[in-house]
């Protein structure tokens, strides 16, 4: 993504904090991004699109950090799952989300009411398969069911929370009282067999969404236009991972997948707090994803 494209992006997420997204037309963001009509429409068909992006990104991040958490710890490890979740958040909390949501909540727009079903469904969908993590095969065929009651027990615990005591609760503390709660679900459901979304249901769910496909050339074309756009004034410690996950993938048939877990991670954190930081982001969640299924194909 370009340096314009975000620089629209950032506009709008303060002018849909600010005014909310209803209110919010597209010269609000063409005159706070300091632009021409013919840019905005160069990148954007819509301020739909804008808030799509703004997602995009929110989503990005949260993977490239929940990888992060992952590394060298044990799949099975529940303290990892209560950091991972908690981090969404925390991420919300930092770029404002919680009141661009409230200003979509009137909002009837099929598009818009798309998008954000398409993020519920990959949240559930990853939820999921880390409970699986959790607590093993045996849950297999709960497993979307106890993240649809987990995932609803933590939002509605913090957003009451914050409505009675007007202070924004502590996400680890929220996610680990629910998971005992979760324990207590799973140990239910495994006696009585009862479900509400069964199999059929799951994978109707998840055909909603078209899966986005990451492949060593797709990343290696990210990583090249990405370096095109460094300068000697960017981090040296940047540049030199950025070469290194490019000359990996030209040359390397067969991926080190530790040592590309490792430099993703310094390549993500290297980059923080510049005018790169957020297609950092964009690029450390697709390595992670692909990195993540190169680990399973392994394992299996």
């Amino acid at each position: 993504m370009n340096k314009r494209k975000r620089q629209i992006i950032h506009a709008a997420r303060h002018l849909f904090i600010e005014k909310g997204f209803n209110d919010t037309s597209i010269m609000d963001i063409i005159t706070a991004a300091n632009i021409s009509k013919g840019t905005f429409y160069n990148h954007f068909s819509s301020k739909n699109e804008c808030l799509i992006s703004i997602l995009e990104e929110t989503r990005e991040e949260t993977i490239s950090q929940r990888a992060e958490v992952a590394i060298n710890k044990e799949p099975s490890n529940k303290d990892v799952l209560v950091k991972q979740i908690a981090l969404l958040a925390y991420i919300h909390r930092k770029r404002n989300l919680a009141q661009i949501f409230e200003s979509l909540s009137a909002n009837t727009n099929k598009e818009l009411k798309k998008v954000l079903e398409k993020h519920l469904i990959l949240e559930l969908n990853w939820l999921a398969g880390r409970l699986v993590d959790i607590y093993g095969e045996k849950i297999k065929n709960i497993s979307f069911e106890c993240a649809v009651q987990a995932m609803g027990m933590m939002q509605q615990s913090l957003k009451v929370f914050a409505m009675a005591t007007t202070q924004l609760a502590s996400p680890e503390k929220v996610v680990q009282v629910v998971l005992e709660h979760i324990d207590a679900i799973i140990e239910r459901q495994l006696k009585s067999k009862t479900i509400i979304f069964t199999e059929d249901i799951f994978q109707a769910f998840l055909q909603k969404v078209e899966q986005k496909i990451v492949t060593k050339e797709t990343l290696l074309e990210q990583l090249q236009g990405f370096n095109e756009k460094l300068t000697q004034q960017d981090r040296e410690d940047g540049i030199e991972y950025t070469k290194f996950l490019i000359k990996e993938f030209e040359t390397t048939d067969e991926d080190n997948l530790y040592v590309l877990e490792s430099i993703t991670q310094a390549f993500n954190k290297s980059f923080t707090n510049t005018t790169h930081e957020a297609e950092a982001h964009e690029i450390s969640a697709s390595l992670w994803q692909y990195l993540q299924k190169q680990r399973h194909l392994k394992n299996d």
